[in-house]
């Protein structure tokens, strides 16, 4: 069969989920655009697993909310949890949320398919299949691959992953976890809650990046739930016990070799770059073991690719991976100068309480900046708080001596979403000054980050105050 040429705009290299929302975005906007990615690389009706995980955690919340209520004065029968009906919804809500971004949808919007394996040819041109692809740009979206922990018997046992723990009809008696982000404590209070024993081993990267002070309360929160954490642990070896159960063999330096049986292992893994089959040198776009380098605006050292998603090796996350396409359509269609800058990206943990951060913490913003301020605001001091028996957690702001903020942390109820108003005040540079102004509804946990933002000036106006006193006092002696 002839070498057939193809002369697009943009090729999209990568038919997973960033691949396809960006050639969408592409045509959209009037771009011819061609998308290369195997056949069965990626199903397009089936949801992202995050909105799976937060489905599965809403039915735990409710379940929690259930057992809490004698708080509140209210009695009633304990929970009852059908973990079918469960499932069930966990599936229904991925399907109701998964994007149409099937080939049909993307053939119609303009976007032409090419079912095969892309590899750069020179720096001009990809070949993929019966196709030869001289585009204006590149854009590489080729994802991560999951790469299993080195636990001996692994292979032989067999595991759960997030991809098919939602296929469970029979809720697991004793779930152990062990690696992965933030869904890893997300998923281990969820099944919890719905009545699991649930050992999780080793400390999830997610959590490890957090400011040390609110991991610590969020740790307190879920081992006073039930939760087993072994942290400082590593999983070595596993085997069968019995006929249908595991045995898990850990070691930590401090306690040597431990032993926890489970009925089943929940392995959530770390990733790696998929780079391999693309002879990116051949197109001269630098790379190593952690992913394609690129710029602050997405670019390679090819200036006519440019690489988005878990490929880059940068925070993986389904907001990252949208940012950065939105900065490499505008930077391609000419309509902006964005940059992207990982500070400016929320880190989230939506367990109960949640946390969230975004920008420096406070121990990087001491190692970076000679004079720093800290202000604070407890839940504990909130009416809506109060009111609803949510009080653990806190609000930290990190700024200069000016006031400009630098970074924000915050572990307490809704903190997943109460993030997204500091994300957007330090993306415009804003400073404490300008946060104190912001009017929150009351009684609402907003009022928590303006009351620390608030702290500035009392801060400030006692500093001041002390100032004069010792100038006085030196003046009067």
């Amino acid at each position: 069969m002839a070498t057939q040429i193809l002369k697009p705009d943009i090729c999209v290299i990568g038919a997973g989920a960033a691949g396809r929302a960006i050639a969408a975005r592409a045509a959209a906007a009037g771009a011819t655009v061609a998308l290369v990615g195997s056949a069965g690389a990626q199903d397009a009706h089936i949801g992202h697993p995050s909105v799976a995980v937060r489905a599965f955690c809403a039915a735990a919340a409710h379940s929690h909310a259930i057992r809490r209520a004698p708080h509140f004065g209210v009695t009633g029968r304990e929970a009852e949890i059908d973990f079918r009906h469960v499932m069930r919804h966990v599936r229904n809500a991925a399907a109701a949320t998964a994007p149409d971004m099937s080939d049909e949808r993307l053939g119609a919007l303009g976007v032409r398919i090419v079912s095969a394996h892309a590899r750069f040819k020179d720096r001009r041109t990809v070949e993929a299949g019966a196709f030869e692809i001289r585009a204006r740009h590149f854009v590489v979206a080729t994802g991560a691959q999951p790469e299993m922990p080195p636990i001996a018997g692994l292979d032989e046992v067999g595991c759960l992953t997030v991809e098919t723990i939602f296929a469970l009809t029979r809720r697991p008696a004793r779930l152990l976890i062990t690696g992965g982000g933030h869904a890893t404590l997300e998923l281990a209070q969820a099944f919890t809650r719905l009545g699991s024993q649930v050992t999780v081993v080793g400390t999830p990267v997610s959590l490890a990046l957090q400011d040390p002070e609110a991991a610590s309360i969020l740790l307190r929160e879920l081992r006073a739930e039930g939760l087993d954490m072994r942290e400082s642990a590593t999983a070595t070896r596993i085997e069968r016990k019995g006929r249908s159960g595991v045995r898990l063999y850990l070691w930590s330096e401090t306690g040597g070799e431990e032993i926890v049986d489970g009925t089943q292992l929940l392995v959530l893994p770390d990733t790696r770059p998929t780079t391999e089959e693309l002879d990116l040198k051949k197109a001269g776009i630098g790379f190593d073991k952690n992913g394609i380098k690129v710029s602050d605006r997405m670019r390679t050292t090819n200036r006519k690719v440019y690489a988005i998603g878990d490929v880059t090796g940068g925070q993986q996350s389904i907001h990252a991976a949208a940012r950065q396409a939105e900065i490499v359509l505008d930077a391609i269609l000419g309509k902006g100068t964005a940059q992207a800058n990982e500070l400016l990206l929320p880190r989230v943990i939506a367990t109960e309480p949640a946390l969230a951060s975004v920008g420096l913490t406070e121990t990087v913003a001491r190692r970076q900046h000679k004079s720093i301020r800290v202000l604070r605001s407890a839940y504990a001091d909130n009416d809506r708080s109060q009111a609803e028996g949510s009080t653990v957690g806190f609000v930290k702001i990190i700024c200069d001596e000016p006031g400009r903020i630098l970074g924000v942390t915050m572990v307490g109820s809704e903190a997943n979403e109460l993030i997204g108003v500091w994300t957007l005040a330090l993306a415009r540079g804003l400073t404490a000054d300008d946060m104190s102004s912001y009017l929150p509804a009351y009684p609402s946990f907003g009022e928590i980050g303006k009351r620390a933002a608030s702290a500035y000036f009392a801060d400030k106006a006692r500093r001041s105050i002390v100032g004069r006193l010792t100038s006085m006092l030196r003046g009067s002696g």
